[in-house]
């Protein structure tokens, strides 16, 4: 056992040498300021890549993107394999079962069939969206930001103009009408509200119809009032998106070189996901046109719905709602 004396022995010990120890800086202080400090040394450290770890980086990043400098362009045509079968116009001319005043508006003109148009003489198809799957980290600057110039969804001879529109989520949407009696516009969104409003006749100012979020492939558009009015939006975020025009042709600028991976959706592609081909891959080659051209028999498309508007009656009976049936109840 260490007594009382041994324990105030070592106290003092401990005193000692903290003085000692304070009297060895108040020394070295007063060095470095009569004397000058010497000058701290600067060491610069190079870090070397471990063997093999450029190659583990590339294969992490294989099935996304590969980065390029510069920007290209993407061109092509969307054809039909075989013979299309026309089909008969969802609303003739002077329809006779119509409402006399929707007859006046909506059988004006033949409505047509529009879920597989088909040019006779290229063979183009048209309203197929061709995108990229992802949204890539290296847009080009000026197309990175959604436009804040409005689109326009119309509806004119009671059709969707256009059937098929693709547009950056965030951009100003409007909802307008050419027709002298009242649509009541419906989109069926993923991911974002409902846009479910009566717009009235002649409205030319439109309806502001807000996409947030970017679905993962066109939506559609109906109308409630007139079952055989079908269309499809598409929010997307980002520019790489293109539609065909009647002649099947497309057109995607600004992007980034590298290879990429694609999706092809028409609205009677197969399975849920309605794609006609997922993650097909090409090559886009700084300032340079990338040509890829696609074709498509009759078998890629689903058989056409019967058009019918039981189903949307059906619904707003069971709501407490009245409808009158202005469709024929089946087609060939």
């Amino acid at each position: 056992m260490i007594g009382k004396s041994n324990w105030e022995n070592f106290d003092v010990r401990i005193a000692k040498l903290k003085y000692a120890l304070f009297t060895s800086a108040l020394a070295l202080v007063a060095a470095c300021l009569f004397a000058g400090c010497p000058e701290q040394a600067h060491v610069t450290v190079t870090i070397k890549p471990v063997a093999g770890a450029a190659a583990a980086t590339a294969d992490a990043g294989a099935g996304t993107e590969t980065a390029a400098a510069g920007f290209g362009t993407l061109v092509g045509t969307v054809t039909f394999d075989g013979a299309a079968k026309e089909r008969p116009p969802l609303i003739a001319k002077g329809d006779p079962t119509l409402k006399p005043e929707d007859k006046q508006v909506c059988a004006a003109e033949p409505v047509p069939d529009e879920s597989l148009l088909v040019n006779p003489g290229s063979k183009g198809l048209a309203n197929v969206v061709i995108f990229l799957e992802k949204r890539p980290a290296n847009i080009k600057p000026e197309l990175a930001a959604p436009p804040k110039t409005p689109v326009f969804f119309d509806q004119k001879g009671c059709r969707f103009l256009p059937h098929v529109l693709a547009f950056q989520s965030g951009q100003p949407l409007l909802v307008i009408s050419d027709d002298k009696v009242p649509h009541n516009t419906h989109t069926r969104p993923k991911r974002n509200a409902e846009f479910n409003q009566l717009i009235s006749p002649n409205d030319r100012a439109g309806k502001p119809c807000d996409y947030k979020k970017p679905e993962s492939g066109p939506i559609s558009v109906v109308c409630d009032l007139h079952p055989w009015m079908k269309a499809y939006h598409f929010p997307i975020d980002h520019p790489y998106v293109a539609v065909t025009d009647k002649d099947g042709k497309f057109k995607i600028e600004g992007l980034p070189a590298g290879k990429h991976s694609f999706n092809v959706w028409h609205e009677r592609g197969p399975g849920d996901s309605q794609l006609l081909e997922r993650k097909l891959q090409i090559t886009i080659e700084a300032d340079k046109e990338a040509t890829k051209d696609l074709s498509y028999g009759a078998g890629k498309f689903a058989v056409a719905p019967v058009n019918t508007g039981r189903t949307v009656a059906y619904e707003r009976l069971l709501k407490g709602g009245a409808i009158v049936v202005t469709q024929k109840e089946s087609r060939p």
